[in-house]
């Protein structure tokens, strides 16, 4: 549609004020508010599409604030050309290509005062007026102003004086009066003054107390008060010390050259030379700024372990924030309970989110659970999202496959995924393609709208395990076995074959330890071959059919329940930690190692084909909700009627005072444990039953969590109730922390995880109680290791050890030594009388009588208890 013409002021002013030669002020206001817009202004619509061509989305790149977007000429014209008719600058097309300027000027209308949302200035005058408005005019200030006194007016009553009559004080009777005298031979008598009773004379004062009269009483239902608010005066004084005067000036008004001096500086040769010689400098400088960072300390990057020698005590240095990674959509109210590194891909972190108690009570919506996938490329955001059918406690990547993960909910299930599909999308493969994770054919127009809202792949579950199977209580604790072995329903364990991990153990505070096999059960083999894909109705994408044959069919293979040693009842384990078993022949079934195992082809071997190994150590270091340190075989046995059942603990140590939230094995010595708890923390040896070697002093926080470091053996991390991190080093200090990093979060630390992206790149992942993540980088005096640190730590641990003994041996001799005395002293004491019965109820009743006296005299003196007529003893 060609571009209407504007009929502003001028067509209307003639139609409505023919033969007017001269036109006053009111009537052209007059017409001004009756046209509908300026003839120097066009309104029109900008589509979503045109707004975002032109960078003009309304109240993003325009606001009410800032309503103005210049566009240029050569970019309308082409988007006239481009989409002609369709465009929004169709109908001023003519107006455009007769713009005088390169740039035309675009107003936001937010209010709609032209009646559309934007409108397009026509002309370069009404765009300098509106970009530069006129200033308005100031009144003029006359220098001399008479000041004149003002006259006071009238006061006029309103009616307040009537108050002010009522409320004053009016006599209204006559004046008593009352006349004294005296004898005048009493004048000028010394007066003497004794003391009288009033009784004794006429004349003297007696008091007439007030009484309270029982023949009627007088409610007083009103009472006129007045109130006036006197100013409290304050006297108060204060001696301030002189100090000598000095005189001081402040330049507020900048010293500028003149506009002479300016353009003579400007023109001067020495000027341009210098900035001749010094630019191509400058640029070089810029370039490699942009290049590399100039401002590496290449100095502390130099030199090895080996050729440094022992870097503690020479380097003073702490945790540094590396990156920090929230999201208030998944993290809102929630506590991050488990964390963990990827194990291949660089800079990947996944993290298990728990409802808090408060959520949990408060919330009437069930909300979904996930597991996020978080990137140092894009902190704010996840990039993977892991469907929960609960909230997880702990979760693994496998370590034969990283894309399997399993993890464990708050309802005792198991829970297996896998995020093969996704692998791209973590590595980073693809930046900026936009990565559509639905696949179904159907929701294609549904999958738009969703990638719009979402960005973000959400990766279902492929199996779970039967409710009625599961675990009774929250799974607290859940690692994979290592590729080394493989146990059987019976507990023995027994070699594997394929070096494929394949089986999951679990704890739960209902008492039991659970192993799980992934693999295909031979008698399931058949059934699980004729279901069909399992789909979810609710998502619209497809479910991996890696797991298909366990998905709420899964059962543990074997339960391991803990007893207590000396009295009735069962342990609650929270975490678990088992040797994890080495071997020379492990590597000698080729590369199958290599090859990332397909687990819906695997089945389940049957136990007579397996080789058994004796040498693999089916302990299990446990920790439980009330503090204690148990010592146990997962091998089950049988009873006398054969049916099998698990063993008592062999050992059992309360040593923490409250929740155990850590039992690690050290990477390095594989007999050393890390157990932390309550408000203190224990390292214990494999092998002394007495307890631990090592146990630190009860401090003010409570630790919530441990690790140790994956580079130094002498060192590690204990997390704090306050948000503090605490770095002990056993070869500098073993009664305090080398170092201490308070306030590193404002909330409670729940996990730490350190992980070594490199040879010269450590990190420490620091989640919190308000589900936050932060990564620290490990500077290098705790991740690069002393020199013999390994065989110190090691000779430290045993003089522990014998350290250990020798307390316990010293303490049985005390006891020993103890006994003996007081044996020595019974037999050189006399024999004391033997008290019978009858005497000693004698003695007793006397004492009771003795008490009973002493009471009632000191109530009498007391003033609490009258003598009674007659009085009887009880």
């Amino acid at each position: 549609m060609p571009p209407k013409k504007p009929k502003s002021g001028k067509s209307s002013a003639g139609s409505k004020g023919k033969g007017k030669k001269i036109q006053s002020p009111a009537a052209r206001d007059w017409e001004l508010s009756n046209q509908d817009h300026p003839e120097d202004i066009f309104p029109m619509v900008l589509t979503s599409a045109t707004q975002e061509l032109f960078d003009c989305q309304a109240d993003e790149d325009v606001t009410g604030e800032s309503p103005y977007k210049l566009l240029e000429k050569d970019d309308i014209i082409q988007d006239i050309k481009t989409r002609a008719a369709v465009s929004d600058f169709s109908p001023v097309k003519q107006i455009v290509l007769d713009y005088p300027e390169d740039e035309l000027l675009l107003v936001y209308d937010r209010d709609f005062t032209y009646g559309q949302s934007f409108y397009l200035v026509l002309t370069p005058e009404a765009k300098d007026r509106i970009l530069n408005p006129p200033k308005p005019e100031t009144p003029e200030v006359f220098e001399k102003e008479v000041v004149k006194t003002p006259e006071p007016k009238p006061w006029i009553s309103l009616g307040s004086d009537k108050e002010i009559d009522e409320e004053a004080f009016k006599e209204s009777r006559e004046k008593l009066l009352y006349k004294f005298s005296r004898v005048r031979r009493k004048f000028g008598v010394p007066v003497c003054f004794s003391d009288r009773n009033t009784a004794d004379a006429k004349d003297d004062y007696l008091e007439c107390a007030s009484y309270q009269d029982s023949r009627f009483s007088i409610k007083q239902m009103q009472r006129d008060c007045g109130i006036q608010a006197v100013p409290r005066l304050q006297s108060s004084s204060a001696q301030t010390q002189w100090k000598f005067q000095k005189n001081i000036f402040t330049q507020y008004t900048p010293r500028e050259l003149s506009v002479e001096e300016k353009e003579n500086i400007l023109q001067e040769e020495e000027l341009k030379n210098f900035c001749n010689s010094v630019t191509p400098r400058v640029l070089q400088a810029l370039q490699q700024e942009g290049i590399m960072n100039v401002f590496f300390d290449d100095w502390k990057a130099l030199g090895t372990a080996a050729e440094d020698g022992d870097w503690a005590g020479k380097v003073s240095e702490g945790l540094m924030l590396y990156q920090a990674f929230t999201d208030q959509k998944y993290t809102k109210d929630k506590k991050i309970c488990s964390i963990n590194w990827h194990p291949t891909i660089y800079g990947v972190i996944a993290v298990a989110l728990t409802k808090k108690k408060e959520a949990q009570l408060s919330e009437s919506v069930v909300r979904a659970s996930f597991i996020l996938f978080y990137t140092f490329s894009d902190p704010s955001n996840p990039q993977l999202l892991l469907e929960c059918p609960d909230d997880i406690f702990a979760f693994e990547f496998c370590p034969s496959d990283p894309n399997i993960i399993v993890g464990g909910c708050i309802n005792g299930q198991v829970v297996l995924w896998d995020i093969s599909a996704h692998v791209t999308r973590l590595q980073g493969t693809q930046p900026g393609k936009k990565v559509s994770v639905y696949t179904d054919a159907c929701d294609f127009h549904q999958d738009l709208n969703d990638n719009k809202e979402n960005k973000t792949p959400i990766v279902h579950y492929c199996a779970v395990s039967a409710l009625e199977s599961s675990h009774k209580a929250p799974i607290t604790d859940v690692q994979w076995l290592p590729t080394t072995f493989e146990v059987t329903r019976m507990g023995l364990p027994v070699e594997n074959m394929y070096n494929i991990s394949a089986q999951v153990v679990t704890c739960s505070p209902d008492c039991t330890i659970m192993f799980w096999d992934v693999r295909v059960s031979n008698l399931l083999s058949h059934s699980a071959s004729e279901r069909g894909p399992i789909m979810d109705q609710k998502t619209p994408y497809s479910v991996p059919d890696t797991f298909k044959h366990l998905d709420r069919t899964w059962k543990p293979l074997f339960r391991v329940s803990l007893p207590k040693i000396d009295t009735s009842g069962e342990y609650a384990p929270l975490k678990f930690n088992l040797e994890h078993y080495t071997c020379n022949e492990a590597n000698e079934n080729g590369d199958s190692s290599k090859v990332i195992p397909d687990y819906s082809q695997l089945r389940l071997p049957s136990a007579k084909t397996l080789k058994a190994l004796e040498d693999v150590n089916t302990k299990l270091y446990i920790g439980t909700e009330d503090g204690e340190i148990i010592y146990t075989d997962w091998k089950l046995g049988k009873d006398d009627s054969g049916r099998l059942q698990s063993a008592k603990p062999l050992h059992c140590f309360s040593i923490h005072h409250w929740l155990v939230n850590t039992v690690q094995r050290s990477p390095f010595f594989k007999d050393i444990i890390l157990t932390v708890g309550s408000w203190n923390f224990a390292i214990w040896k494999e092998g002394v039953m007495d307890g631990p070697i090592i146990l630190s002093a009860i401090s003010e926080q409570v630790c919530t969590v441990g690790c140790w470091s994956l580079s130094r053996p002498a060192v590690f991390f204990i997390g704090k109730e306050d948000g503090s991190i605490e770095v002990w080093n056993l070869l500098e200090k073993t009664n305090e922390p080398v170092q201490v990093h308070s306030h590193v979060t404002n909330a409670k630390i729940t996990c730490i995880k350190p992980w070594a992206a490199s040879s010269k790149q450590h990190f420490l992942a620091v989640t919190d109680d308000i589900g936050m993540v932060r990564v620290f980088e490990i500077p290098k005096t705790l991740y690069v290791p002393s020199r013999s640190e390994s065989l110190n730590v090691k000779k430290y641990f045993e003089l522990e050890e014998d350290r250990l003994k020798d307390l316990l041996r010293r303490e049985e001799l005390w006891e020993k030594e103890k006994e003996a005395e007081e044996l020595k002293k019974r037999r050189t004491e006399p024999d004391k009388p033997v008290i019978s019965l009858v005497e000693n109820e004698e003695v007793n009743v006397k004492e009771y009588n003795d008490y009973l006296m002493l009471e009632e005299s000191v109530l009498k003196g007391m003033g609490l208890l009258q003598a009674p007529a007659d009085t009887q003893d009880n």
